[in-house]
């Protein structure tokens, strides 16, 4: 029921109920006096009885109830009105994103709290993006700067041991040294705007909880796939498993899949399994020749991230689906 109706149907109500109450509550009191006080108060008339004020303040008091419940449907509104000007406020602001709302109604309230449910969704999926890619930049920029600095090191000891050679060219060395410490500036000012090339970064082994891993990006990919009607299953084992690896490389390997599925499968769903210290993610969609040549840039992504983290990665498809199956070697339970 839309907003519109109810509240005609509320005012329809209001209208209505007010005379029919107070007609309602006359009747009864003057049926009561008659019968049970009438013949006690030696035939007083209703209207110049004790009943008659009694009558007033019932009608009052009856009023007021009415005003009461139909002021609950007002309040209601206003509950979730302020609700949703919370609810965008958090968002906006700084802090963590807000958790998605209920959803109780079918009208323009309960529509309009859907549209800011897809918001925190899409907000959520374009900070966990951003913050994954923060982390990844962080990670090889450090590593970039240290070995530059390394060399730059190398090249001030080697200009010292070359002063003596240079006593007449004061200026030269002077002029070596300070592009070097230029140089080394700009490593500390360095900004990559493509992070696209994995044969030549600095893999960094770590603890990589798979639970928490898929949970994220689960989080992360809901969004996508709800707006592309793809149902998202997980399921995972009672325990643990960690892989010894690198946590943002897994989930850009990981990540392939999921934009693969997305994009290119016409899948309905997408399920995946932790399973036997392995990780399932099978689709319904259409499938493709894995063998066939030019089949994109997501596939070679994905394997060239397997061969490099040395995980073992398997790829079966056919006319009812696609899996894609990852196991490794170095885990701890």
């Amino acid at each position: 029921m839309t907003l519109k109706t109810k509240y005609r149907l509320l005012l329809f109500t209001a209208i209505i109920s007010v005379p029919i109450v107070l007609l309602g509550i006359s009747v009864s009191m003057s049926i009561v006096y008659e019968f049970a006080f009438k013949t006690r108060n030696k035939g007083t008339p209703f209207h110049e009885s004790f009943a008659y004020p009694t009558m007033l303040i019932v009608f009052f008091l009856s009023l007021c109830l009415l005003a009461y419940l139909f002021s609950k449907s007002i309040n209601s509104l206003l509950t979730k009105i302020n609700m949703l000007n919370k609810t965008i406020r958090d968002l906006a602001s700084n802090e963590s994103t807000p958790s998605t709302l209920e959803v109780g109604s079918e009208d323009e309230i309960g529509q309009l709290i859907q549209s800011v449910n897809l918001l925190i969704e899409r907000t959520t999926y374009r900070e966990l993006e951003l913050q994954q890619q923060q982390k990844l930049q962080k990670e090889l920029l450090q590593k970039l700067r240290h070995d530059i600095n390394t060399p730059l090191t190398a090249m001030r000891l080697q200009l010292f041991y070359l002063e003596d050679s240079f006593k007449d060219q004061p200026k030269l060395v002077e002029s070596l040294n300070e592009q070097i410490q230029y140089i080394a500036s700009l490593t500390n000012e360095l900004n990559w705007q493509s992070l696209d090339t994995l044969e030549n970064s600095y893999i960094v082994q770590e603890e990589v909880q798979l639970t928490i891993l898929f949970e994220m990006m689960i989080k992360k990919w809901s969004y996508l796939y709800r707006m592309q009607n793809i149902e998202l299953i997980y399921h995972q084992e009672d325990s643990p498993v960690t892989w010894i690896s690198n946590e943002l490389w897994l989930q850009r390997m990981f990540d392939n899949v999921f934009q693969n599925t997305l994009k290119h499968s016409k899948a309905t769903k997408l399920e995946i399994t932790i399973k036997d210290n392995k990780v399932f993610m099978t689709d319904d969609g259409t499938g493709f020749k894995p063998n066939l040549s030019g089949q994109g840039l997501g596939l070679k992504i994905i394997e060239d991230i397997a061969r490099i983290l040395q995980v073992n990665y398997s790829l079966h498809s056919n006319e009812e689906g696609t899996e894609v199956n990852f196991s490794f070697n170095k885990l701890v339970r």
